[in-house]
């Protein structure tokens, strides 16, 4: 079960709908694996429901019932996903994102031992699959805005903090860090970036110049 949860407001903001795009995918995924942030879920939805219970009424247009009709009846705008076959290690949400079956994942070679997945269509934040081998590191980096990672399979170690499946780690411009994959098996991490990136470590210099 997962050690290391999302914060309070991470999961009220989801509640209410107040998270980005990118977020809201991530806080999906990790709802699927863990059953304590579920339950704290449905607390924020519940107390949300009373508030607005208490809510004093307004008064609606005359129109407003049939406005609400004509749009359930409208064609869908949202893309049209493609059937997902085997899940592999990600969450539902995750490859429903993506349109493809886990095995046909068009991963990207980044560095040795580590490959990635980008999607598209986030806006300014950069949304991203991590795929990782055991005893691969990420070059030390910081960061202008949060990262937050989700670990959906293996051990990541990070800043002295093992994070396992379903666990979030939330880093922020204040952290220089320079996570490594632990374990035996291949970890697979969705990351939400929101700011840019910097590499400080060895080899910095190039690694910012190719990530330009």
């Amino acid at each position: 079960m997962p050690q290391h949860l999302p914060p309070d407001e991470m999961i009220a903001d989801y509640a209410c709908g107040a998270t980005s795009p990118g977020m809201s995918l991530l806080m999906a995924a990790h709802l699927t694996q863990s059953p304590e942030s579920r339950a704290r879920l449905h607390e924020f939805e519940h107390v949300g429901g009373v508030l607005l219970a208490d809510e004093a009424p307004i008064e609606m247009s005359a129109d407003a019932f049939g406005t609400v009709l004509a749009q359930l009846d409208a064609p869908s705008e949202a893309p049209i996903v493609a059937t997902v076959g085997d899940d592999g290690p990600l969450p539902r949400p995750v490859l429903e994102q993506i349109g493809l079956g886990f095995e046909d994942i068009p991963w990207k070679f980044r560095l040795p031992g580590v490959s990635s997945y980008d999607f598209d269509g986030f806006g300014d934040e950069t949304v991203q699959l991590l795929r990782a081998r055991p005893g691969a590191t990420v070059p030390q980096h910081t960061h202008q805005g949060n990262e937050v990672t989700l670990v959906m399979q293996g051990v990541l170690l990070d800043d002295g903090v093992e994070y396992c499946k379903g666990d979030v780690a939330v880093n922020d411009e204040h952290d220089d860090h320079r996570p490594k994959i632990l374990g035996d098996e291949m970890c697979y991490c969705l990351i939400v970036q929101q700011g840019s990136l910097r590499f400080t470590g060895t080899f910095s210099r190039v690694l910012n110049l190719l990530g330009e």
